[in-house]
């Protein structure tokens, strides 16, 4: 279901939410090596796979269905792209003894940069072009990139999480250890 209007406000808070995912990921460069980031949880994927497929979801879907959305004058339905998270693999960069998660960091900066320009250049009318979704709604333009964005961030959570998770745990045993050693003395 559309919405009424999008004003400059709603655009500016995209593009801020949008950016927000550049800077995580140029702050995630100083502290991902002190984690397991290519282990995987029983239940779920590793720090690098999510963020791989964030990446996947930039280049592979995202800016393809921007970019399509803009430059062609028909609708564009969703159904006719792969979503992301279906046409997502882990690269063969993960088979390797130690992936490169810096390669991976600066891919998505780099991208999102790229997309963020794409954004900047949007003017207001067009974020209200409309496209279909998979459930045959008729949506902005403004609320496919939101809802990118929120499922990002919502990836975003869940490697955050995780990066808790391990240090939390590499702090429990240091204390052990601690504990430990001042037994032994």
């Amino acid at each position: 279901m559309v919405k009424q209007e999008i004003s400059h406000k709603d655009v500016e808070n995209l593009l801020d939410d949008a950016d927000y995912l550049q800077d995580e990921a140029e702050a995630m460069k100083y502290v991902i090596d002190s984690v397991p980031y290519d282990e995987s949880p029983p239940d779920g994927m590793s720090i690098l796979e999510m963020l791989q497929l964030i990446d996947h979801a930039q280049v592979s879907y995202f800016r393809p269905v921007v970019e399509n959305v803009l430059s062609e004058n028909r609708l564009q339905k969703l159904s006719e792209y792969e979503h992301y998270s279906d046409s997502f693999e882990t690269s063969e960069e993960n088979k390797k003894e130690k992936p490169d998660v810096q390669k991976t960091l600066n891919r998505i900066i780099k991208h999102r940069a790229a997309l963020l320009n794409i954004f900047n250049n949007i003017s207001l009318i067009d974020w209200e072009r409309i496209l279909r979704d998979d459930s045959g709604e008729e949506i902005y333009l403004y609320e496919f990139a939101n809802q990118l964005i929120r499922d990002e961030r919502k990836i975003l959570r869940e490697i955050a999480d995780l990066v808790m998770i391990y240090q939390n745990e590499k702090q429990h045993q240091r204390e052990i250890n601690r504990k430990a050693s001042d037994r032994n003395k």
